[in-house]
């Protein structure tokens, strides 16, 4: 590698680090299955700096699995190793299967003493005597990360409800439905409502074999809507994040959300 390809690469590892540092997925297995007899699925729950190559473990105490009937269950069995933790579940009968991986909404504040940065899970009004006099650049959030993927067993379900907390994203194009070549649409509600100017990424899975990662930036217009196509069949990570702030409010200053989907789009 010459001395200029050798600086485009390591201006693309930084850039990269911090544009996907940390980013939370589960990954399942199969996303598409065809069975008689149902079927076992594991699933890779992980941060991670690099999309799909295991990091930094999570709990797996989150994880649920919303059925086609739209029941709520739990993995079978659960493991957390020191790089990721998994979980493993049967797949029974045909249709759309939901698996998250979230916590719950709560409030973290932000401030620096001197010139480092730190943070606390604190609303301001609990923020007394919890950090230094000193502190400054105080900020507050009310934030909410959805983890999420979707496994289909033979024939495909609607299985996308929504809650109304902040950023929720539903498919329009059916995630089993989705294939290289063809354009995808999905759809973003902010607090119940279509939100447009979320800030998305799209990543393909191997980003730690290419010199340029090829992350596919978006906005989603004013239903709330994005739309792509993907070039090759594989895995992917969707990214987005919407915040808003607030006025008035004794509790934050802002309100984040923000959503991790994983999904896999078919050979044609």
């Amino acid at each position: 590698m010459n001395l200029k390809k050798l600086i485009v690469f390591a201006l693309t590892c930084i850039i990269t680090t911090q544009t996907f540092a940390h980013s939370r997925w589960i990954l399942p297995t199969h996303f598409n299955l065809s069975a008689e007899n149902g079927e076992w699925i594991m699933v890779d729950i992980t941060a991670s700096n690099e999309t799909f190559n295991v990091d930094k473990a999570m709990g797996a105490d989150y994880v649920q699995i919303i059925t086609p009937s739209g029941k709520v269950t739990r993995p079978s069995s659960t493991y957390k190793g020191h790089r990721k933790s998994v979980a493993d579940y049967f797949i029974a009968t045909s249709g759309t299967y939901k698996l998250t991986n979230n916590n719950k909404p709560a409030y973290m504040t932000t401030y620096k003493v001197g010139e480092e940065r730190k943070r606390i899970w604190a609303n301001k009004a609990e923020l007394v005597g919890k950090i230094p006099k000193n502190a400054k650049e105080i900020k507050t959030s009310y934030r909410f990360a959805r983890i999420e993927s979707y496994v289909t067993m033979n024939a495909p379900s609607d299985n996308f409800q929504t809650d109304g907390t902040l950023l929720e994203l539903v498919p329009v194009t059916h995630p089993s439905d989705i294939a290289e070549n063809e354009q995808v649409t999905f759809k973003f509600l902010f607090n119940g409502k279509a939100q447009k100017n979320v800030a998305v990424e799209v990543i393909a899975d191997g980003a730690r074999y290419r010199n340029d990662p090829q992350a596919l930036k978006l906005v989603s217009n004013a239903k709330g809507e994005i739309n792509f196509t993907p070039t090759s069949a594989g895995r992917y990570l969707l990214i987005a994040e919407h915040q808003e702030k607030i006025s008035g409010s004794a509790l934050a200053d802002k309100q984040v959300g923000s959503v991790f989907l994983t999904f896999e789009a078919q050979l044609n």
